[in-house]
């Protein structure tokens, strides 16, 4: 079925794609953002054999008027811009002590959406590192702790034109939503699929406004 609302994407209604299960209770998913999911998840694990896969969630702040670049993507691509620089001066600095470093190996993908009730967008993402490199978000209870969910908070920040303080909870996630995966772990594989793919749904996301609502890492 075509999606109504961008007739060159269909409409996904199985419990399954591709053999891999996907999430139902929230609609139909965009088969072609399945179909870039899996692609992403299929060359970071050819990349390396182990990976570190997180969902986090980006949003606005409530407490000021949002920023004229919330109607556009730029925030998104921004946060990814800040986001590779950061990790690109951890790598610098292990090689600079160390003599090696182990890449982030970085992939993505992202889901703008736009909240039914509030009308803000806010953006979901799925991003897969180089288990070699970081295993763990850190303690995102703490944003001062150093560790990955430091850097998404300094990178949001950044990306929104906010102080680091003021961008405190701007960036979430959960336990439930960071996974080891190992290249043939094909279970894990499989649960990683299903919790992402809820980035896959057509609903709350906006096809009249002429920008994408969904993107993805491209190395």
């Amino acid at each position: 079925m075509r999606n109504p609302f961008n007739t060159n994407q269909s409409l996904h209604y199985a419990p399954t794609y591709n053999g891999l299960n996907v999430l139902q209770k929230c609609g139909p998913l965009v088969t072609e953002y399945l179909s870039r999911l899996q692609a992403v998840l299929e060359l970071a694990r050819h990349e390396y054999v182990e990976l570190f896969v997180v969902r986090i969630d980006l949003h606005f702040s409530q407490r000021f008027d949002l920023p004229d670049i919330a109607i556009t993507n730029q925030p998104v691509c921004s946060f990814f811009k800040k986001l590779k620089e950061k990790l690109k001066a951890k790598e610098d600095a292990a090689r600079l002590q160390t003599g090696r470093a182990n890449l982030f190996g970085l992939r993505y993908v992202w889901a703008r959406e736009i909240g039914p009730e509030s009308g803000v967008p806010h953006y979901h993402l799925m991003l897969v590192f180089n288990q070699n490199a970081i295993r763990s978000l850190g303690d995102f209870s703490n944003p001062n702790a150093p560790g990955l969910y430091r850097l998404c908070q300094e990178a949001w920040a950044d990306a929104i034109g906010l102080d680091f303080d003021l961008a405190s909870g701007l960036v979430s996630s959960s336990p439930s939503g960071q996974w080891l995966l190992r290249r043939d772990d094909t279970a894990v594989f499989d649960d990683v699929f299903r919790a992402c793919s809820y980035l896959c749904k057509a609903r709350s996301k906006i096809f009249e406004l002429g920008f994408h609502g969904f993107g993805f890492s491209r190395r």
